[in-house]
């Protein structure tokens, strides 16, 4: 009984993704405020047998954070650590949403270089589903990562990149939930920027048959499709001085 108010675990919350497509009831429900407090929860969970599941925004339209055992929402794990304007990088607790991360960046003069269409999403939860955008030249959220940390199941922190814990990094970078808690992420990003946005009607026969030279036409090259005809919004955004 003392472990439970130590951690804060809470029951009869019922969780639902921002599509309301999916929900849960877990048993307990956590929002720990520092490494100590997950730690506890997950050795909780050990002796008692229960699956942990950690939840950001909410916005996967999947059932991929649901669970009736223990839930953790990192919402209250949501500072900015170091700014590096050197190397251009940036290191946050996993729960910050990109939308104050991005307010954050610009302080600083720096942006991420790719986005995906929400903004109110936890950083470990946007890798962890790997979050798209657009841009042919542009890889999904995760390849923005540089480092991170992870606390497994069993309590022990990870520091992982590209020249320690290589192989769990790589995986980490796209983690689904499964490999434990990411407690601190670090992305590589660019000078800040501005977008000049030009969108014009199209169809979906033209689009597709001419994807190539769309995808050559602009930086960030995406098309809306209008279901059951052939209308298309077809939109190109790419920096400007302007």
């Amino acid at each position: 009984l003392l472990f439970l108010v130590q951690v804060h675990g809470q029951g009869g919350v019922k969780f639902q993704n921002w599509a309301k497509t999916y929900g849960s009831s877990p048993e307990l429900y956590f929002q720990p405020t520092s490494v100590e407090e997950i730690r506890e929860i997950l050795d909780m969970a050990r002796q008692r047998d229960k699956r942990v599941k950690v939840v950001g925004g909410g916005h996967s339209p999947s059932d991929i954070a649901c669970t009736d055992d223990f839930m953790i929402q990192m919402g209250k794990m949501n500072r900015v650590l170091k700014v590096d304007k050197e190397k251009q990088q940036v290191t946050v607790e996993g729960g910050i949403f990109l939308s104050d991360l991005n307010v954050e960046l610009s302080k600083h003069g720096l942006a991420l270089a790719n986005l995906g269409a929400v903004s109110e999403v936890a950083a470990a939860g946007v890798i962890g589903t790997g979050t798209h955008n657009t841009g042919i030249k542009h890889g999904i959220l995760p390849t923005q990562v540089v480092a991170l940390t992870l606390m497994t199941a069993s309590g022990e922190i990870l520091e992982c990149s590209e020249s320690i814990n290589g192989d769990i990094f790589q995986a980490a970078r796209l983690h689904l939930g499964c490999l434990g808690v990411v407690l601190t992420v670090t992305f590589q990003c660019v000078p800040q920027f501005h977008l000049h946005e030009v969108a014009f009607p199209s169809t979906l026969t033209e689009v597709l048959d001419h994807l190539e030279d769309h995808l050559k036409r602009s930086q960030y090259f995406r098309f809306l499709w209008f279901p059951h005809s052939e209308n298309v919004s077809v939109i190109y955004q790419d920096p400007t001085n302007k």
